[in-house]
């Protein structure tokens, strides 16, 4: 992708945007005390999606099945959901060793080592035993959407849920070209057949009606500017922010304030969320070709939509021991009945 064109076209509508809002340096959020059973579940989806990433990463380098290895990186992106969310509220990774087949949670440790052990007599029942962890995963997730009245983590969860539905239909597809008829292992079988037979809502799905400046009003000057690119299946993300202090008192730049930050991310979008890689990029002069500038890896953002209008933002920056979530909406309305229009067609 050309990055100077990304660059202008980002840079053209931050300008706009920054003028129609004046700076602030405000991030504060409303602290909200979960209960015990809302925190058990965070730790434990966790590590249940883990369970998930970890046996398909197993199960496809036994038996070389595409379906695992495409549905272990979506199990990346639902573990980096929760780890969003257990950050965002102040709880413990439970995940102290990243290492296939290594869990904090004893219940799940044996459960890996009893479905690589059952997988292990065919091809096929290594199928049957992706089903059966989405269908676990789906009885879990409705559970934990029982147990919170959080709009967050409901909105995670049900991304979650959706994530698990699609997977089941997935190895419950491979199942039946092996000409197996699939019986329910977890849930009640009229779940199961509504949950194949796609009777359940859709969801939002993103799409280029997003295309827009977006931001939090609590922290009105500083947003994002956000590019949805639909044949690639890619996002490119502009970050309009601040350094995390404010510069020395008679600190002067020659253009612009010394304070501003200018990050960009980009990456693969499926469904409502995308996992971006946020770069920072420096070392330029402006307007010149020399020296060229270099983007330096500073981490991660997990963008999700609910809907045409609103949605949220989870970054991890390793490099300033910085996490959080920030709500976002967009500056204006004029681009929602594009994306309805849009969200029309693909459903």
């Amino acid at each position: 992708m050309n990055r100077l064109f990304i660059f202008l076209v980002s840079a053209i509508t931050w300008f706009t945007f920054a003028v129609s809002h004046a700076a602030t340096n405000d991030d504060s959020f409303i602290e909200t005390v979960l209960s015990d059973t809302e925190t058990a579940y965070l730790v434990y989806m966790r590590e249940e999606e883990k369970l998930a990433r970890d046996t398909y990463i197993t199960l496809n380098n036994t038996w070389g099945l595409r379906v695992f290895s495409n549905i272990s990186i979506a199990e990346q992106t639902h573990m980096d959901a929760m780890l969003a969310m257990l950050n965002y509220y102040g709880v413990d990774d439970p995940v102290v060793n990243d290492a296939t087949g290594s869990f904090t949670n004893a219940t799940l440790a044996g459960l890996y080592v009893d479905l690589v052990a059952r997988a292990a007599a065919s091809s096929l029942e290594a199928l049957y035993v992706g089903a059966f962890i989405e269908e676990t995963d789906v009885r879990d997730i409705q559970l934990a959407i029982s147990e919170t009245a959080q709009t967050n983590i409901i909105t995670v969860y049900e991304n979650l849920l959706a994530g698990s539905k699609n997977h089941l239909r997935a190895f419950v597809n491979h199942i039946e070209m092996r000409g197996e008829d699939y019986v329910a292992q977890v849930l009640e079988q009229s779940e199961v057949d509504a949950i194949l037979a796609g009777s359940e809502p859709a969801g939002f799905r993103i799409n280029a009606g997003l295309n827009d400046a977006w931001y939090y009003p609590a922290t009105d000057g500083q947003g994002f500017f956000i590019t949805v690119y639909p044949n690639l299946e890619r996002i490119s993300l502009g970050w309009f922010t601040y350094d995390t202090e404010l510069p020395a008192e008679g600190v002067e730049a020659n253009l612009g304030d010394p304070g501003h930050r200018w990050l960009t991310a980009a990456g693969p979008y499926s469904g409502n969320q995308a996992q971006l890689d946020i770069s920072l990029t420096a070392g330029g002069n402006f307007d010149s070709a020399e020296p060229l500038p270099v983007s330096v890896p500073r981490g991660t953002i997990l963008l999700q939509f609910d809907d045409c209008d609103s949605g949220s933002l989870s970054y991890d920056i390793p490099s300033i021991n910085r996490t959080g979530l920030i709500p976002i909406e967009r500056v204006a309305t004029d681009n929602v009945a594009l994306c309805e229009a849009l969200m029309d067609t693909v459903n």
